[in-house]
């Protein structure tokens, strides 16, 4: 039997709340980087490592014009493309293989058959904060004509006061083709977020025509409110913040795709002067697994063209959560974009919603 160490609590009614030999956590931390206005900027980054992984987000709303850049990382650098001479927000989420090397680093660390928790007093964990469902797509409605939801726009109770953007999970019951994706809101009060609804019969036949069905959570490092109290643990940095607590719904990242780049294949979707490129990243086959929004469903501005804003869309094909699919929409026909895998991750609630 393999060696069993690490952490265990429960709440008042025995429910166990960490289980670090079967719940992955993983740390993050937050910073920004400002654009110089080059076509590819390399910023030496020392806090990504060899088992960091990295997302680059905006801190804007444009409304549904709001674009992320393309990026991508390796050991100690980002790449951003076109990145003009704006400030984005970098969270870098260790994997748990990082040494506590900055001042003030304490915490919990324990690696049980490679599951891994982290949680310390200097970067942050993921908490779930809202969730909720909505529909788009085409409405039928017995002896009335069909309608089209064609945006879901959602307001949080309260508003997300951190600074960078809180990072939306989706996920569906089959079918979701979605893009468009802002954050309503700004710096300090994030106050919900929109999508819009796309689809293709032509090239996803007649699940183009169904009701999506998806459900969503917010999640932040905003600290939890909720107190441990005489159950469970909590971690504080050095100022007497909570960092961690056990009562607080976690937003696990333990189910990565395989592959973290999108390749072209799969059939495009194309019109009269429109050519939409097809590319697809293998996923992680689990209906259980939600997906990043941020940067993968925002869009991108290319800048030098007629058409700079090219908005991203894509999510899952019926019956089949084994690829991850994506287009960019390309009116003009030319200088199609590949979707950008470097930014995006699958995640799952620790607690049921």
């Amino acid at each position: 039997m393999a060696a069993q160490y690490g952490l265990r609590t429960r709440d008042a009614s025995g429910l166990v709340t960490i289980d670090t030999s079967i719940t992955p956590i993983r740390s993050l931390k937050m910073m920004t980087v400002t654009g110089n206005g080059s076509f590819d900027q390399y910023i030496a980054v020392p806090e990504i490592q060899a088992q960091s992984f990295v997302v680059v987000d905006t801190l804007e709303d444009r409304g549904e014009y709001t674009f992320s850049p393309q990026a991508w990382y390796s050991t100690g650098q980002l790449q951003l493309r076109q990145p003009q001479n704006l400030t984005w927000q970098v969270m870098i989420l260790s994997q748990g293989g990082e040494p506590f090397s900055a001042p003030g680093s304490y915490g919990i660390r324990t690696s049980n058959n490679n599951v891994r928790t982290q949680i310390d007093a200097v970067n942050k964990v993921l908490t779930v904060h809202y969730n909720g469902a909505f529909q788009l797509g085409v409405y039928w409605r017995p002896g009335m004509q069909a309608q089209l939801i064609q945006w879901a726009d959602v307001t949080f109770p309260s508003p997300i006061t951190t600074h960078e953007r809180p990072l939306i999970f989706l996920n569906a019951d089959d079918y979701m083709m979605v893009g468009n994706f802002y954050v309503k809101g700004r710096p300090g009060n994030w106050t919900g977020f929109r999508l819009k609804q796309w689809s293709s019969k032509s090239a996803h036949g007649s699940a183009a025509d169904s009701y999506m069905n998806i459900r969503w959570y917010c999640a932040s490092y905003q600290a939890p409110s909720t107190p441990a109290g005489q159950y469970g643990a909590s971690v504080r940095d050095a100022a007497g913040n909570r960092t961690f607590v056990t009562t607080a719904n976690l937003a696990l990242l333990n189910s990565q795709p395989a592959a973290n780049a999108f390749v072209s294949t799969g059939n495009p979707i194309t019109g009269t002067g429109y050519y939409a490129p097809s590319q697809q990243m293998v996923w992680t086959g689990s209906y259980d697994d939600y997906v990043l929004a941020n940067a993968l469903f925002s869009c991108t501005n290319i800048i030098q063209t007629t058409q700079p804003i090219r908005a991203n869309f894509g999510g899952f094909l019926p019956g089949n959560r084994s690829i991850l699919q994506m287009y960019c929409d390309n009116g003009s026909g030319i200088n199609p974009l590949t979707a950008n895998g470097r930014t995006l991750f699958a995640s799952r609630p620790m607690k049921p919603l």
